[in-house]
């Protein structure tokens, strides 16, 4: 077991309504925020890396955004209640 001698004390700041949601969360599980962080800091140290990817993406993506251009060419073409109206509109120009 380990004593309060080989424990370190670490202090965060934590914006007060995500820590009581959290809480509640962590309260479920049966476990709290000690432990929710001493199991964190466990899968750092035994992966190596955070145990979650970090991205950071551009919102909306490259795809995304491609298809909302296409939306809005699509969008200043005529439209038509019917093909009697569409043949119409071919006829007159």
């Amino acid at each position: 077991m380990v004593t309060a001698t080989q424990t370190t004390q670490i202090r965060i700041r934590v914006p007060a309504k995500r820590m009581r949601k959290v809480q509640k969360l962590f309260d479920e599980m049966g476990t709290d925020a000690t432990g929710a962080i001493n199991m964190f800091l466990a899968q750092v140290e035994r992966n190596g890396r955070l145990p979650f990817d970090v991205v950071a993406r551009e919102m909306p993506n490259a795809t995304t955004r491609a298809a909302m251009r296409e939306a809005d060419e699509l969008a200043k073409r005529p439209a038509y209640a019917s093909k009697k109206d569409f043949f119409a509109a071919l006829k007159s120009k």
